[in-house]
């Protein structure tokens, strides 16, 4: 019986309770919120026209929260809605997305390209940023556009907690050539 467990000796490991499962993943509560707006939310299409949309993240915690400089674009997921039903997405958003899909262990793959610099925002302050929106969705077609901004706090991370903005709606209306 020498290099073998009992099985009884196995059953009494398992059942007496000192075989510990792992640890439950805490979910924490956000360090920061998103807030986006416009100042355009009726405008009249025409071509080579810019809509901006401004994404202000504010930091609600007790510490800095810091991040790499990038292509701010890569920090959050732009979901576009029109009437009702997703945007069309142009293909400088498709290569992004294809960026942020994560590898097989869980990581974030190459999460934007980051300058190498760092930002701080202190609890309280915010930072805001102007986003071309056009530049990632086919916004030529007239109707009514649903924008939503969502973020992870840890991305890749069992504990991320995703971050969702406020929505807003910009209407898109006929040039005089349509």
């Amino acid at each position: 019986m020498k290099g073998k467990v009992p099985a009884t000796f196995l059953a009494t490991l398992i059942f007496s309770g000192n075989c510990y499962p792992a640890p439950p993943v805490h979910k924490h509560e956000p360090d920061f919120t998103l807030t986006i707006s416009t100042q355009d939310e009726t405008v009249k299409y025409q071509k080579n026209m810019d809509i901006e949309v401004s994404v202000k993240e504010k930091n609600i915690s007790r510490h800095q929260i810091l991040y790499m400089l990038g292509n701010f674009e890569d920090r959050w997921t732009m979901n576009v809605l029109l009437d009702g039903h997703p945007a069309p997405i142009t293909e400088q958003y498709r290569e992004i997305l294809a960026l942020k899909k994560p590898d097989p262990n869980g990581l974030l793959i190459n999460r934007g390209s980051g300058s190498g610099m760092a930002v701080t925002i202190n609890p309280g302050e915010s930072r805001t940023y102007a986003i071309t929106l056009n530049w990632y969705f086919d916004m030529s077609t007239p109707g009514k556009y649903e924008i939503i901004f969502t973020t992870g706090t840890d991305p890749g991370r069992p504990d991320n907690v995703e971050v969702k903005s406020n929505t807003i709606t910009i209407t898109v209306l006929p040039s005089e050539a349509q």
